[in-house]
């Protein structure tokens, strides 16, 4: 039965209810000993999680995720360890992706705060009091870097891929023994049958016969593209460029042959000539075309900088961006001497929301507290999401403590007031923590974690009001 178990944690894309089953019934009836060997066996991440926290983690797991010791892991609930770019939405991620057939790609951050790359296969385990979960978890780095070896130990075949023109063959003692599929086309032949063990000479128009035969080695010496006539299957000239790369240095009889065919090209520059009076008017019209080009790529940057700096749900900056931020508005303040606030925010009452309307309300409910907030400070503030349903404002250039409190209490109104759906409303509040540089700490990171403190102890007595950190 044992041997059950580790088979469908190995092939647990191919489970089946009956077969989940048995191993939750084995699962339950070994002792955690008895479990731990047989996940030691795997090669993979492998944890059982109960109500979501980790209960039984493999070493390869440990080894993974960075822990000296399965101290470090038990207990703590595994979706802590999902980056904040796949988990600061979804309440549950191990439930959703236990109803996922296929594996999902997720970035994990490890005990030492490095993030790795897995492929997550979650099962639900039946029949248990509580909610099991069974994880197991394929390091993408790893294979990242064995892909790499093996692609740095094969650098013959990455020189021919990267230096491909269109036609490839390799000869062999004189004969042809492999040709790409891009070299038959050109040719025109049917298949390989038609090529295979034939010499080059056999493609070369009369002009340019034997001149592979005896000097193939200087040619690849040269390191320089040589201008042949190809003849096709059926007799057609081929105007193109040939490079040779030596593949045996002893006997020199073993060479790679790289064709560009220039035909098209070597007509365009008779039609060029013939039309050289047309060059001025086709040069002016490149010349719109690439800045055009150019504009859209600008665009398109412009937007991808704002995607990765602003939530994709609110459109206010991130973490990231309001930590720059913040860091900026700090070394402004300490240029003036003056103060900066931080106004942590937390919604009362979004929960039910989410719970009794539904997410899509929910998210209405974010956007529009955005939009409320932005309302709330002037230009040279910042709004940002933090996370979830919290969010942050950075108020610079303050001269006092106390100017803060105008705009939370401004925020407190704001928020307060009835948010209308087409059939329904939700009401929300708002509990405030306020931390002010340099009164409550010198860095970002403090600051930050002085206004959530002092939110936390809103909360804890009675919400909807603000607070400021204590001294």
């Amino acid at each position: 039965m044992a041997k059950a178990v580790k088979s469908t944690v190995l092939e647990i894309k191919d489970r089946t209810p009956s077969t989940i089953s048995e191993v939750g019934d084995v699962l339950r009836a070994m002792s955690a000993e008895d479990i731990a060997v047989i996940m030691d066996s795997i090669t993979d991440l492998v944890c059982i999680c109960v109500e979501r926290k980790i209960q039984h983690i493999n070493t390869m797991g440990m080894e993974m995720m960075q822990a000296n010791s399965p101290d470090e892991l038990l207990g703590h609930c595994f979706q802590d360890f999902v980056c904040d770019d796949f988990s600061a939405s979804v309440e549950n991620i191990i439930a959703v992706m236990a109803d996922e057939k296929d594996a999902t790609p997720l970035r994990i951050k490890t005990i030492k705060s490095n993030m790795v790359s897995f492929n997550l296969k979650v099962v639900t385990l039946p029949g248990h009091e509580k909610q099991t979960h069974v994880i197991i978890g394929e390091n993408l780095t790893v294979q990242a870097k064995m892909a790499e070896a093996i692609h740095q130990s094969k650098a013959r075949f990455r020189k021919l891929v990267n230096n491909a023109l269109d036609l490839i063959c390799v000869m062999d003692q004189g004969q042809i023994s492999y040709i790409n599929k891009a070299g038959l086309k050109l040719l025109k032949a049917k298949n390989e049958d038609d090529v295979v063990n034939k010499g080059l000479d056999t493609f070369l128009h009369n002009d340019y016969k034997g001149i592979f035969s005896d000097n193939a080695a200087e040619l690849a010496a040269e390191d320089m593209l040589i201008p042949v006539r190809l003849l096709d299957f059926e007799g057609n000239p081929i105007e193109a460029e040939i490079g040779v790369t030596l593949l045996d240095d002893v006997s020199g009889q073993n060479y790679m042959i790289e064709a560009r065919d220039i035909t098209a090209h070597n007509r365009a520059v008779t039609a060029l000539r013939a039309s050289i009076e047309n060059l001025e008017q086709r040069v002016q019209a490149r010349t719109r075309a690439l800045q055009e080009e150019v504009a859209e790529r600008r665009r398109a940057e412009e937007m991808l900088r704002h995607v990765a700096t602003h939530d994709g749900l609110t459109d206010l900056p991130n973490r990231a961006l309001l930590m720059d931020r913040l860091d900026s508005t700090i070394a402004q303040a300490k240029r003036n001497q003056t103060k900066c606030a931080v106004v942590f925010i937390d919604l009362d009452g979004f929960k039910p929301i989410n719970d009794t309307l539904g997410h899509d309300k929910g998210d209405l409910v974010l956007r529009e507290t955005a939009t409320r907030l932005n309302a709330c400070i002037r230009e040279t503030d910042t709004a940002a999401r933090f996370g979830g349903d919290e969010f942050v404002v950075v108020l610079s250039n303050l001269n006092e403590a106390e100017d803060a409190s105008p705009v939370a209490q401004k925020v407190i109104d704001s928020l307060s007031i009835p948010i209308e759906f087409e059939n329904g409303v939700a009401n929300i509040g708002a509990s405030i923590g306020i931390a002010l540089y340099p009164d409550h700490g010198s860095s970002a990171e403090d600051i930050i974690k002085r206004a959530d403190a002092a939110m936390y102890d809103v909360k804890g007595s009675g919400k909807n009001n603000y607070s400021y950190a204590k001294d």
